[in-house]
């Protein structure tokens, strides 16, 4: 490896968010600046395999549970991407992970974390969505320990709204399209994992414009009805949804999690502004955009 070169470890690799912060990494002018180590469960993969054919990126096998042994094998890291499954394990993972990165003398962190009312709301409204209330222990433990750090590390916390790709051919996406339904007129916001990984790409790139801030990432805000039209139009079809009271059960049974985002989104929602995301980042991919990107899924069942 050239002395030269940044190491970014990328958790979540073979995921949706890693693997587009990864090709905007190597679609970057400046990608020869980087090694990659892209972070997997199971290195034997499809989505492994093909990640470690390019140039610049090395598959390696860890569990984010114990990432002090995934940085036993690549250090130094210069810069690590931080990303969790939402789980009963995600606050120890993402702590761990930062605990990890401070010991090993990395320099920049960019956690992946999410938006809880916007810029002003979020630093101090943890919800009572579990998930959304981990993310928020993670922000604050890693803003302490990147302070606290011998190397003064700086972050870089990402804050994205719903995923577009919670719609998909599957029950967990017709589920989802449903519970938005039940939303009726309260718009919902929304941005693609893809867009994600392009500002994540840009603060490993540009690290000082960057430093110690944290984003809120939102390409569209609309209401499932507004969302139809768009559907139709691009797929021929009405978006699938699950049953109405399939959806009111899972809110139902799942109250500490689905139930209780849904009912956030409702009573509160997110802050993101649109407008001014798309300045900042042109090309943020609204509904249509997206669909027309994505539609061949549905098309294809």
């Amino acid at each position: 490896m050239s002395a030269q070169r940044k190491t970014v470890l990328v958790t979540g690799a073979t995921g949706k968010q890693g693997g587009a912060l990864i090709q905007s990494l190597l679609s970057s002018p400046d990608t020869a600046g980087f090694n990659i180590i892209a972070v997997t469960r199971d290195v034997a993969s499809s989505r492994a395999l093909k990640l470690g054919a390019n140039f610049n990126v090395s598959v390696v096998d860890g569990d984010l549970a114990q990432p002090e042994a995934i940085f036993q094998k690549v250090s130094p890291v210069w810069g690590v991407y931080s990303v969790q499954v939402n789980s009963d394990a995600e606050e120890q993972q993402g702590m761990a992970i930062v605990d990890a990165a401070v010991a090993h003398g990395v320099r920049h962190f960019v956690y992946s974390s999410g938006d809880r009312g916007g810029p002003e709301k979020s630093p101090i409204n943890p919800t009572k969505v579990k998930n959304f209330a981990a993310k928020y222990r993670i922000e604050n433990y890693l803003m302490e320990r990147a302070a606290a750090s011998p190397q003064k590390m700086t972050y870089t916390i990402l804050r994205p709204v719903t995923f577009f790709e919670n719609l998909t051919t599957d029950i967990h996406g017709k589920g989802f399209a449903r519970m938005w339904e039940q939303m009726g007129d309260k718009k919902l916001q929304f941005v693609s994992t893809r867009d994600i990984g392009r500002i994540a790409a840009y603060s490993f790139m540009h690290p000082h414009d960057y430093r110690n801030v944290a984003l809120t990432l939102v390409g569209d805000e609309l209401t499932q009805t507004e969302a139809e039209v768009m559907f139709k139009a691009a797929v021929g079809s009405p978006m699938p949804m699950a049953p109405c009271p399939v959806a009111s059960t899972v809110k139902f049974l799942l109250k500490g999690t689905v139930g209780d985002m849904f009912r956030w989104f409702e009573s509160e929602g997110y802050g993101g502004d649109v407008a001014a995301c798309r300045q900042l980042y042109p090309g943020m991919k609204d509904f249509k955009a997206w669909i027309e990107e994505n539609k061949g899924q549905w098309l294809s069942t």
